[in-house]
């Protein structure tokens, strides 16, 4: 059978690309309301009748999410194009998969979220797909998109010359997605096998009466920015740390110090990452995380990274809270953090500090020195800068518009934020525990106006 498109213009744009035989990585959207889900249906649909014997998927961060939206999406548009169940295609809720009966090709429906017992997506590993279409990418782990990038092209494509390619479908988001197309986009520096095209809802004239005037009455003014306007760089409350600052992590000059430290944030069996950081005075030089070990192996890899990074105990620190508290007592001399401590005595004034907590206050430091690039990033690979990356963008502050202590947004709502613990920016944040008990100068720091010390001093 055939099926006639009616694409909008930016639609048609689109499909231009999807046909194309150089684009590998399209990321089409921006914005609410674009035509992009309803696209990314009529392509795959299209690749299953034309191609037999093809594999697909639609990859969602939940399959639940996945089946209450863009499934039912794909059923208006097959129904639109005169598809009927059960003639033309099958759907097997149990296997979360599209068959179509006359060609044998299927759509596999995944869910994608990140799982701290497969950080590295394995179970996606063993995959083979024609193509495939992430959905509502700006929710998904930057790990999920590079695995899968990795299983397409390899079903049938030689045999019906199709090009692999990863359509991507989003909102704005200041994630992998920023970095990795519309920045690069903006600059003029995207990859000859890269696009990126955005469509918002005044380039869809398909939409429900009324759609618009939700976008509009959206109440958060970022989301406003981001839904309607399809503005990457919106207005975030609470944000801290520049965006392009902490981009700017990995490729920073900075004044290096022989002075090293090892920071770390301790977890048990089946709990969130060991995270291990070595510096060199503001460098981070080195990180190295685990999973799934027991406090004395941590202990036993403290004891081992001392000797070989020659770090003394008196430069080590690590997490007091739950279990940490143990590996402090066991190895006489390391520090030990408390979040919720009292913060330190501003050396100048000899006051107590207006933070809520140690923690905070280690935050605020971070922010100024992220901020002045004053720190450097070496040695991560590319999955675990945009771990960091995305991390470090979740410190916040709260309760800004209430007089009282400055606060910081809580570990566990960064948790339900992001679908893992924060481990390793949590490191960053405590290296600023010697960075505050050193004798240096003091100026008023650009993010609270209190005076404390100068960030990005050596040593």
């Amino acid at each position: 059978m055939e099926i006639t498109l009616r694409p909008t213009t930016k639609q048609d744009e689109a499909w231009q690309i999807l046909q194309d035989k150089t684009t590998t990585d399209f990321l089409f959207g921006g914005g609410a309301g674009g035509g992009k889900s309803w696209l990314g249906c009529e392509w795959l649909i299209a690749n299953c009748l034309s191609f037999p014997e093809t594999r697909y998927f639609i990859a969602r961060k939940t399959l639940k999410n996945l089946k209450k939206t863009t499934l039912r999406t794909f059923f208006k548009v097959a129904k639109f194009h005169g598809l009927k169940a059960g003639v033309h295609y099958v759907y097997t809720e149990q296997s979360s998969t599209i068959t179509f009966i006359h060609t044998g090709s299927v759509i596999d429906l995944l869910e994608v979220k990140y799982n701290p017992s497969d950080p590295t997506y394995e179970d996606l590993g063993s995959s083979e797909y024609t193509a495939g279409w992430l959905e509502e990418a700006q929710e998904i782990d930057f790990g999920a998109y590079d695995t899968l990038r990795t299983r397409i092209g390899r079903q049938s494509n030689s045999e019906y010359g199709i090009l692999g390619k990863l359509y991507i479908t989003c909102n704005p988001s200041k994630n992998w997605l920023y970095i990795t197309f519309y920045k690069p986009w903006k600059e003029g520096t995207l990859p000859a096998n890269y696009r990126f095209v955005q469509s918002l809802i005044d380039d869809n004239p398909k939409n429900e009466p009324g759609y618009k005037a939700q976008l509009l009455g959206i109440r958060d003014n970022a989301r406003k920015q981001r839904l309607l306007e399809g503005k990457w760089e919106y207005d975030e409350e609470g944000v801290m740390l520049d965006f392009d600052a902490i981009t700017d992590l990995f490729t920073n000059t900075i004044i290096e110090s022989p002075k090293k430290y090892l920071i770390v944030d301790a977890a048990r069996f089946g709990g969130d990452r060991i995270s291990y950081t070595f510096w060199s005075g503001l460098h981070c030089y080195k990180t190295v995380l685990k999973s799934m070990q027991g406090t004395d192996k941590t202990e036993e890899d403290i004891r081992n990274f001392a000797i070989q990074e020659q770090i003394p105990y008196s430069q080590i620190l690590v997490d007091e809270d739950g279990i940490g508290g143990g590996i402090v007592d066991h190895l006489k001399g390391i520090k030990g953090f408390t979040a919720n401590h009292r913060p330190f005595e501003n050396p100048v004034t000899k006051e107590v500090e207006n933070f809520e907590n140690l923690k905070t206050q280690c935050a605020y430091l971070l922010a100024d020195n992220v901020n002045g690039h004053f720190i450097k990033v070496s040695n991560l690979d590319e999955v675990q800068k945009q771990g960091l990356i995305e991390e470090l963008e979740q410190i916040r502050s709260r309760d800004a518009d209430k007089d009282g202590k400055m606060k910081i947004v809580p570990k566990e709502d960064v948790k339900k934020n992001i679908g893992r613990s924060p481990d390793h920016a949590d490191c960053f944040i405590m290296r600023m525990f010697f960075e505050l008990q050193k004798p240096v100068s003091f100026i008023p720091a650009p993010t609270t106006g209190l005076v404390r010390p100068f960030p990005g001093m050596p040593g």
